[in-house]
């Protein structure tokens, strides 16, 4: 008489948030196939610098999903002394919160699937109706005031809320500006509106010294 053996196996439970997760990194990974640097570095010449307008407080997350799905990514930072339950403590924050940069050959693939990136609210368009091309030598700044810091430059003293000024350093080179308010300290900075056709972007630590009064 034949015997049939009753295979008992182990039940393997994947939770639900595990699967919603993968998921939603491989369809990133999917569409951002076109700005990932498979694709820069068969075309380094036609690659630029954009600039990424995301939620703010996100911006980690925004640069870790970019980086999973292998898109050059830089978030430029500064750091600051906190105090945190007492106690004083040194954290690198977003030098510019809410914005984050990237580096793509432009395509309407590419920048379709970084919009469509969670947390990200817009690419940062220029006055010609285009994507505003971030040049080399602002990045590669940054990147070198991660090592050395921010430099100390005279500033102009005669700032006040509802100046215009031209932006003549940094990521935002050649746009044009309202200064809404200004904060005076070690490092004066200030919170400025910049109006395109259709949008506006308003940036929270914008260094005076990157601006030109009108």
């Amino acid at each position: 008489m034949m015997q049939h053996r009753k295979l008992v196996g182990t039940m393997i439970v994947v939770p639900v948030r595990e699967c919603f997760a993968d998921r939603m990194r491989r369809i990133a990974a999917r569409n951002l196939r076109e700005a990932s640097m498979d694709v820069t570095e068969k075309h380094p010449d036609s690659a630029n610098w954009y600039c990424l307008h995301v939620a703010k407080g996100r911006e980690t997350a925004v640069e870790n999903d970019l980086r999973e799905a292998n898109v050059e990514v830089f978030v430029p930072r500064e750091r600051e002394m906190q105090v945190r339950h007492g106690r004083k403590i040194e954290v690198e924050i977003p030098f510019f919160p809410g914005y984050l940069l990237v580096r793509c050959v432009p395509s309407a693939a590419a920048f379709n699937g970084l919009r469509r990136q969670r947390h990200v609210l817009d690419i940062i368009g220029g006055s010609d109706g285009r994507y505003h091309v971030i040049r080399d030598e602002a990045i590669n700044a940054f990147k070198n005031m991660a090592v050395t810091g921010i430099p100390r430059v005279a500033t102009d003293k005669t700032f006040k809320d509802g100046d215009e000024a031209d932006i003549v350093d940094g990521p935002f080179i050649g746009f044009c500006c309202l200064v809404l308010s200004v904060k005076w300290s070690r490092q004066a900075k200030a919170r400025v509106l910049i109006n395109l056709p259709g949008r506006q972007f308003e940036i929270d630590s914008m260094p005076l010294a990157f601006l030109k009064k009108l």
